[in-house]
């Protein structure tokens, strides 16, 4: 039998390696017109502005579980309008990290907000109980100068919640390149299961578990895994599309 070609082969990939580098085609303007209405992969159009329940609603579960913590100092890098900040309890110190000025004004509401790299800012050492990084990792340039600098500013012990999508999932094989994780051109960084293991692990994180949220979201419906038979069009909403790590130092 003829082994099958995927679009990304991760498991040519060495012991050090950990993401496949996809070129940004062309600059993104982060600011208004990418916060703002958009168009998503399935043609809907939709205005990230008055989304905040349905992402308080799909962020359900990392949220819970930030306020089942002792209260401290959290940290989201790549904050966007503010709105998981927004779902932590009022105990805790926020704050976040983003790049688009137009967000960061937006957010404010509901933290401290710092525009620019997260590099750049100069935190101090062993400062936040928690860091989150939600689908922000696969945007970045360089992960591993990312996850360095979170290492640094991260209490020992503390907690990081990073999610990403499973470049290598089953879905995003069966589709290849009509995978909906790739209909986004910033994404440029990306990571299999597999290989964000390796690489929390190697950078001196403990996984405490990982999350796959699908069958318990608005997401898991008969229109949806019909769609999975016509892999003509965009892929559907599906089980690896999002992985979420629930580490610590």
């Amino acid at each position: 039998m003829k082994k099958k070609e995927f679009l990304y082969d991760f498991y040519s990939l060495s012991e050090k390696e950990y993401y496949i580098k996809r070129e940004l085609l062309k600059k993104t303007d982060f600011n208004e017109s990418y916060w703002g209405t958009i168009e998503d992969p399935d043609g809907i159009v939709r205005n990230r502005l008055e989304e905040r329940e349905r992402h308080l609603e799909d962020l359900c579960n990392e949220i819970k579980y930030i306020n089942s913590l002792n209260p401290g100092k959290i940290l989201d890098v790549g904050c966007g309008l503010g709105y998981f900040l927004s779902g932590v309890d009022d105990a805790w110190e926020r704050f976040g990290v983003e790049i688009s000025e137009f967000c960061a004004d937006y957010a404010q509401k509901w933290g401290k907000i710092f525009v620019g790299q997260l590099e750049d800012l100069k935190f101090a050492h062993n400062d936040f109980d928690v860091i989150v990084l939600h689908h922000v990792i696969e945007h970045v340039e360089n992960p591993i100068n990312l996850i360095l600098e979170i290492k640094k500013i991260l209490k020992k012990s503390g907690t990081l919640l990073l999610g990403t999508p499973d470049f290598d999932s089953g879905c995003a094989r069966l589709f290849g390149k009509n995978y909906r994780l790739l209909n986004d051109p910033t994404h440029i960084s990306l990571f299999s299961n597999d290989s964000m293991h390796r690489f929390l692990r190697d950078h001196g994180f403990t996984i405490d578990h990982v999350e796959y949220p699908f069958f318990n979201t608005r997401h898991f419906t008969d229109d949806n895994l019909k769609a999975l038979f016509n892999t003509s069009k965009v892929s559907p909403p599906f089980y690896g599309n999002f992985m979420t790590f629930y580490c610590h130092l």
